[in-house]
Parts: structure tokens; C-alpha cells; sequence
């Protein structure tokens, strides 16, 4: 039994059975199975996930009886097998087939001929299913109401946008000031086989390829964060100051956190609030690996109003939860949530979270709404309906929608300022 195949189905069964985390469900798979290469699982679980929706088009019009007639595992073999055909270029069409049949034998007993059956039957009819005979969104393996609300809201760019959030991410280190330098990052990580260089846009990213980044004593040592471009550079426009005192109300796992404790030099205060006191602690452990000593974490939920907190802060961050819509690169398990009406509940808590804040900002301070959507409804929208409401103190600065190009994955801010008096 080839390992690599079993640690794939393993995660992908628990991403699609019991709705897991697809990063968690593959480093638990490769974890069980001594000698799976976790390069190629990683590659091979995502791109399943990501290309769901075409491959459930291709079962769908193969099976006598359509999709919903083949059980959770036999399915999930499938979308491996014509994944493996379609987009694993080291793995020859006949191995696709004999090593999707050769796990379900193992791992969905009785169905190993059906399996066997489809997939022929698939590498025969494939000219039918060629990209350019099959609808935009299906080309694009989005679910038809979230490929139009992308259409409604960006128009003809909507299928750029989507071809864009099915390529895998880019990988960006950031860099922590407060222990070495970007020269020395780079200069390391060269020399443990790691493909490194600075990224223009901002001066603590390094574009990183090749080689292990977090199996190693710089990333122990707490040299560098592994985070977005897209991110850093929604930290960098809120840039909090040597001294100030911070608030961070959605802060787990701790990235933009760890930024802004870098950019204050670690002189000044942050509290950094969450909702999951599991969560917290992860914001605990990357502030130690760090050596940042200005933060203090607390249990809270953002969207309750404490009035003690009231014109307290210099700086705020709201980076609130939302649909994630522009991360799916990196996250493709949000493309199976096929139904943008369940963004419309996070609006909610959204505005609620972002009208607290300003009420948390001191006369004078700055506070940054972000989110890792693309969406316009959790965005500008959500933005524009608070400040209509909030009076007169509060001034838009900036409102920012980065798309997933050129290294970016998808994501907005908004900085917002109160005014002195």
C-alpha cells in the first residue's frame, strides 16, 4: 500500500467526513505513516479540495444513478483518482487508476470494481469534460451562487479572481526586527537549502520556496514568522507606535499580533483578546517564541460592549471573522461551504465587533478593520454601514481590497481615525 495515497485519503476523509481543517488533517495523516512524503500529500489534498466541485460534475455525469447514489468513501476515492489523472503530472493515467483501486480495497471494501469501472470510463469520455466545454464555474470548481456573487460584485474579473484563488499560495516569511535582520534571514535560510529573497513590497517579507521553514533553529528561535504578504501589509498600513497602547480584539493565533509588537519595538502595550481560551494560547506561545514581552492576552468576546474599555486605546485591530473567501489558496476547505447566504450571519457579528471598537478608541487614535474576504458585503459594506451610524468623531483614511495577484492572497482593510476633540 503506497502511503503517500492512504495519507491523502485519511485527510481528505477527514475534511470532508467530520469537517476538518485540511493543514490539520494532512500533518495528522503524515504523522500516522512513517515515510509518506508530506510535499506531495499536502499537494494532492488541497488540489482534491480545491477542484471538488468539477470532479462531483464528472461522478456525477458518469454514475448510472449520479452522485448522490456513491457512499462518503468510495466518493472520496473517485475525486482522488480523476484528480490524480487531471492534475498530479508525476503520476502516469494507469498508476492514477491502480492506486486508487488499490486503496479502495483497503479502505472501502466492495467497491474496488466500481472504482475501476468510473475511472476507465473517465479516462474514455474525458474529451467531454475538456475546460472549455464546461460552464465558467464549474471550470473554476466554484459552487454557482458563490461564483455569482463574485460576477455580481467584480464583474468580468470574477473568473481572473477565481483562476487566481486555485493557484496555491506563496509562501512569505516575515521578519522579526527585534532579534535580526532581513540580510541575515535570507543569508540563513540559504544556507539550509531554502530559496529566499526580500519582497518589494514590504521591508520585513521574504518570498520563500523549497526546503523545510519550520523544521528548523531560526524559526525555534523566533527569527521569523511564517504569514501572508497580504496580511503584513494590512499590519504595516496600521502601524502602531513605539510606546502606544494597543487592542487587538480578534488576535488568535497571533500573526498580526507578533507585527505589531515588532513594528512598537516591543515598547508600549497590547492586549490581545479572543473568544477560545485554546486559541489564546496560541497567541501566548508565538509571543514567547517571538520574545515579545507587551502582551497580555484576555478571554472576551468582541461583539459584548465593555464600557470600562472605553477611549482607552491608541490603536486598534479589528481583524474580525468572515468567510475567507480571499485565503482559499491556502484554506480550499472554505470552497465547500457552497452557500453565500451564511456569509449574511457574520455580517452581524461583524458591524457589532467594529462599533465597539470605536468606542474603545481614544480621541485622537487609529483603528484598523480588516478581514481575509473578498466579499463586498463583509467589507466596504459592513465599513460604511458603521461610520454612517458612528457620527461625526470618526474619518475614513483608507479602505484597501487586495486581490489575489502577484503573490497576494485575497484581503481588505480600512483604517479609520478619530478625530482630537
Amino acid at each position: 500500500m503506497n502511503n503517500d495515497w492512504l495519507s491523502a485519503f485519511e485527510a481528505l476523509n477527514a475534511v470532508y467526513t467530520d469537517g476538518a481543517f485540511s493543514n490539520i488533517s494532512i500533518n495528522e495523516a503524515v504523522s500516522h505513516h512513517h515515510g509518506s512524503r508530506e510535499s506531495f500529500v499536502r499537494t494532492f489534498v488541497k488540489g482534491v479540495i480545491r477542484d471538488s466541485i468539477r470532479i462531483d460534475h464528472i461522478i456525477d455525469s458518469l454514475a448510472q444513478k449520479g452522485i448522490g447514489s456513491i457512499k462518503a468513501r468510495p466518493l472520496i476515492l473517485l475525486r482522488m483518482g480523476i484528480f490524480a489523472i487531471d492534475g498530479l503530472d508525476s503520476v502516469p493515467d494507469h498508476a492514477a487508476v491502480n492506486e486508487t483501486v488499490s486503496l479502495a480495497k483497503k479502505t472501502a471494501k466492495g467497491s474496488d470494481r466500481f472504482i475501476n469501472g468510473m475511472l476507465r470510463s473517465y479516462l474514455r469520455r474525458r474529451e467531454e469534460f475538456r475546460p472549455e466545454k464546461l460552464e465558467p464555474h464549474i471550470r473554476c470548481s466554484f459552487s454557482k451562487p458563490v461564483f455569482s456573487l463574485l460576477e455580481d460584485q467584480y464583474g468580468e474579473e470574477a473568473t481572473d479572481i477565481a483562476e487566481a484563488l486555485n493557484r496555491p499560495s506563496e509562501v512569505y516569511l516575515r521578519v522579526n526586527t527585534l532579534k535580526t535582520s532581513r540580510d541575515d534571514v535570507i543569508s540563513g535560510l540559504s544556507a539550509l537549502g531554502v530559496r529566499a529573497s526580500a519582497a518589494d513590497e514590504n521591508t520585513e517579507a521574504v518570498a520563500v520556496a523549497g526546503g523545510s521553514i519550520i523544521a528548523n533553529d531560526m524559526f525555534r528561535d523566533g527569527l521569523y514568522t511564517v504569514q501572508s504578504l497580504s496580511s503584513m501589509m494590512a499590519v504595516k498600513a496600521l502601524s502602531p507606535e513605539p510606546g502606544s497602547r494597543v487592542l487587538d480584539l480578534c488576535c488568535a493565533p497571533g500573526g498580526k499580533t507578533g507585527y505589531m509588537a515588532e513594528l512598537m519595538q516591543n515598547k508600549g502595550s497590547i492586549t490581545a483578546c479572543d473568544i477560545y481560551p485554546h486559541r489564546l494560547r496560541l497567541t501566548e506561545a508565538a509571543m514567547k517564541r517571538l520574545g515579545i514581552t507587551i502582551c497580555k492576552t484576555e478571554e472576551r468576546d468582541a461583539t459584548v460592549f465593555d464600557e470600562d474599555l472605553c477611549g482607552s486605546f491608541d490603536f486598534i485591530l479589528c481583524d474580525v471573522p468572515c468567510s475567507g473567501l480571499g485565503v482559499i489558496p491556502g484554506k480550499p476547505e472554505i470552497k465547500l461551504n457552497t452557500d453565500p447566504d451564511s456569509y449574511d450571519g457574520l455580517t452581524a457579528v461583524q458591524k457589532k465587533i467594529l462599533e465597539n471598537a470605536l468606542s474603545y478608541l481614544r480621541p485622537g487614535g487609529r483603528l484598523e478593520y480588516s478581514t481575509c474576504t473578498i466579499n463586498k458585503n463583509e467589507n466596504e459594506d459592513v465599513v460604511k454601514h458603521v461610520l454612517s451610524n458612528a457620527g461625526t468623531s470618526f474619518r475614513l483614511v483608507e479602505m484597501t481590497t487586495l486581490l489575489p495577484y502577484n503573490g497576494k492572497v485575497g484581503f481588505f482593510y480600512s483604517i479609520i481615525e478619530k478625530s482630537a476633540n
